[in-house]
């Protein structure tokens, strides 16, 4: 089958980029259904699994999730009053408890338990459909998988700075805020996952400028490749 897996910086317009590609190729698009299939699969709530998603990444989350589920923390916190104590002081003395009572290795659910789910799904998908994969390491993924292409979309940060502040309603200083934080946290998921640098160009066929070239001229452009790559 066909597949071409998309990367891009958070605040380049990407999505609508790889979105408009599957539709000229007809094409499965696949972006946030990787995390709906993944909830299904596992019998897990969708919105737990976006934490360990590659936008809300955390190297201390991920490893803490191989333990304990961090979201009885914030249940706990919420409802009682520790005036004396900080948060953080919580949470070791749960922890504590936590690994005194219980053993480890029964937890069924963490980081890399959803990545590697993540990691068949898109195994999957590239096996048995023609695809546009939109992140979560595809590009790592299916590194060596014959008929596929791989391409990175940025953006200059000014640009991607107006995108986020207008799309999201807040100012340029949040805007910029928001995308620093994002990049940090999908350098850590890739690094994480698959120790890899998300911007070593030499992984991608291609890396396309969205600052030079408009959403559709972009996806035009990676039509065009792929209909060359596999005869279309």
């Amino acid at each position: 089958m066909a597949v071409i897996t998309i990367s891009r910086q958070y605040g380049c317009g990407g999505e609508y980029v790889a979105e408009r590609v599957a539709e000229k190729l007809g094409f499965k698009f696949l972006h946030k259904e990787l995390i709906r299939i993944a909830s299904v699969l596992m019998s897990t709530d969708e919105e737990k699994l976006k934490q360990f998603d590659e936008e809300e990444f955390s190297t201390m989350r991920s490893f803490m999730s191989k333990y304990f589920d961090l979201g009885m923390f914030t249940e706990m916190l919420s409802k009682t009053d520790y005036s004396e104590k900080t948060a953080k002081e919580i949470a070791i003395q749960e922890a504590e408890t936590f690994f005194d009572k219980y053993n480890p290795d029964t937890t069924a659910f963490d980081s890399d338990t959803f990545q590697a789910m993540i990691k068949k799904i898109i195994m999957k998908a590239a096996d048995t459909t023609n695809a546009v994969i939109m992140g979560r390491g595809g590009v790592c993924i299916l590194a060596d998988v014959p008929d596929t292409l791989h391409f990175r979309l940025i953006a200059a940060d000014d640009d991607r700075i107006r995108w986020v502040s207008a799309r999201e309603n807040i100012s340029k200083k949040d805007a910029k805020e928001r995308i620093e934080e994002v990049d940090k946290r999908k350098e850590k998921y890739f690094r994480h996952h698959f120790d890899k640098d998300i911007n070593d160009q030499w992984m991608y066929h291609g890396t396309l400028n969205l600052s030079k070239l408009d959403i559709e001229e972009a996806s035009l452009a990676i039509t065009a490749i792929a209909k060359i790559k596999f005869k279309l």
